[in-house]
């Protein structure tokens, strides 16, 4: 019986895990340079100032063992939205990790997680054919998701899950 029980909890913490639905612990701490978590948001974020296409970018963040930054709650957005505000001056749009390469109109995120929240087609501004990489445009009237062309030179931001210590 404690076999099971034991095999059915590592079950559960690997699901969580998995998707990225770890519960708040105030002893969770982000790695240097990124920002969060709180009972909010889960997550570790990093606005990187360099621009660079999506896969690159992609690559870049996957290099600091992360991946390009997922959105699930208007806390995120808005932390998002702020992060790129703050280095407008070197682009209005920062890469996130929605996009959908592999098929039109079907949109992924790339850490595997659901694509929810408010998510619909109609909620990215979809302007000219073969954009299929989406950015958070920070242009005041503007504001919200774009899918642009991959190879545009846009600034990022990585995300990675906070880990276990004390802050």
């Amino acid at each position: 019986m404690g076999v099971v029980t034991v095999s059915v909890l590592a079950c559960l913490l690997l699901t969580l895990l998995g998707t990225g639905a770890l519960p708040h612990n105030p002893h969770y701490v982000c790695p240097s340079g990124y920002t969060g978590p709180d009972s909010a948001i889960p997550h570790c974020y990093r606005m990187v100032n360099k621009q660079m296409g999506w896969q690159q970018a992609l690559d870049y963040c996957n290099s600091d063992r992360g991946t390009l930054a997922a959105v699930h709650s208007v806390e995120e957005y808005q932390l998002l939205l702020s992060m790129v505000k703050q280095t407008q001056s070197i682009s209005a749009y920062a890469w996130v990790g929605l996009n959908d390469l592999e098929q039109e109109g079907t949109y992924v995120w790339t850490d595997g997680s659901s694509v929810d929240w408010f998510w619909s087609k109609s909620a990215i501004a979809q302007q000219w054919g073969d954009e299929d990489c989406v950015a958070l445009n920070s242009y005041a009237g503007a504001e919200g998701f774009d899918d642009i062309k991959c190879d545009s030179g846009c600034t990022f931001v990585c995300m990675r899950f906070a880990t276990g210590g004390v802050a």
